[in-house]
């Protein structure tokens, strides 16, 4: 079977991924470096300590294991356009420059075999002390005072609504917007990071309220348990940078709801159903 391998490194890293022994197809994709931090069938993510542990990288594989996979993303990459890794690298090199991200692609690489999409990596510098936004929401909050508590809430609203708004005026929509990929980084809310957008997209035009909406609604999805009406609404006030609501943020807030409405379950259990209902006070 024809085969077929290509890297691509971002510049000055290819000489300090050879010296962790990630500069080759076989070796970044077979190797054992590291820990698992997260595995399925078709895909495994490996959290990789290099430079004498002062950088840490991650790397993030995918194969075939089932002809069912390549015949349902046949025009997603597979065997027609830009591949999910490809373009993962594409859009986080492009928030990492707009400082909407502090990880950074460093490396991808694609083997095919007759024009399929075989198997796939892609290798980020990993983002400092980070944790997911879900997680913060669900375990640090409330164990935080009641003052404290709300003004740390409002504050991680402020800055995930600065954050999005930022990105959309960009004319880019992330297309997986939950809060598993918005990373605070050492604790500090203002460092707030994007991750994990293979469906980001660059638009020619300005954003459509629904293209803006379908990113909001999967922030919005579950936050029905965890934030009350009036926090929501302020969200999307701070969002459109403004005081009071028109025409257009009714007309936005409708469209978010229904779009989050069939997510809120999926969501809730991703973020932990158990939850308390509006565990804020």
């Amino acid at each position: 079977m024809l085969r077929r391998q290509y890297l691509h490194f971002a510049p000055g890293w290819e000489a300090r991924l050879r010296a962790a022994g990630l500069n080759s197809f076989e070796p970044a994709f077979l190797g054992d470096q590291g820990t698992v931090v997260r595995r399925s069938g078709s895909s495994e993510v490996r959290r990789v300590e290099v430079e004498g542990a002062r950088q840490v990288l991650f790397l993030k594989k995918s194969w075939v294991t089932r002809w069912a996979q390549l015949r349902s993303r046949v025009f997603r990459g597979m065997l027609f356009g830009a591949s999910q890794v490809r373009r993962e690298f594409a859009n986080l090199a492009r928030l990492h420059e707009w400082q909407l991200t502090e990880a950074m692609p460093l490396a991808f690489g694609e083997e095919r075999r007759a024009g399929w999409l075989w198997r796939s990596f892609l290798i980020t510098t990993g983002i400092a002390e980070p944790m997911p936004v879900d997680v913060f929401i669900r375990d640090v909050l409330p164990r935080l005072a009641g003052a404290e508590r709300r003004s740390v809430r409002g504050e991680l609203l402020r800055q995930v609504a600065r954050l999005t708004r930022v990105m959309h005026a960009r004319q880019f929509t992330h297309g997986d917007l939950y809060w598993r990929n918005l990373v605070i980084a050492g604790n500090e809310l203002a460092r707030l990071s994007l991750i994990d957008m293979p469906r980001g997209r660059s638009h020619r035009r300005e954003l459509s309220v629904a293209a803006r909406a379908s990113d909001l609604a999967a922030l919005d999805a579950p936050a029905q348990r965890f934030f009350r009406r009036s926090e929501r609404l302020r969200f999307l006030l701070d969002y459109r940078q403004t005081r009071r609501l028109d025409a257009g943020g009714k007309e936005l807030i409708r469209q978010v709801l229904k779009a989050a409405e069939p997510m809120r379950r999926k969501q809730l259990a991703h973020v932990g159903a158990d939850a308390p209902q509006h565990a804020q006070t």
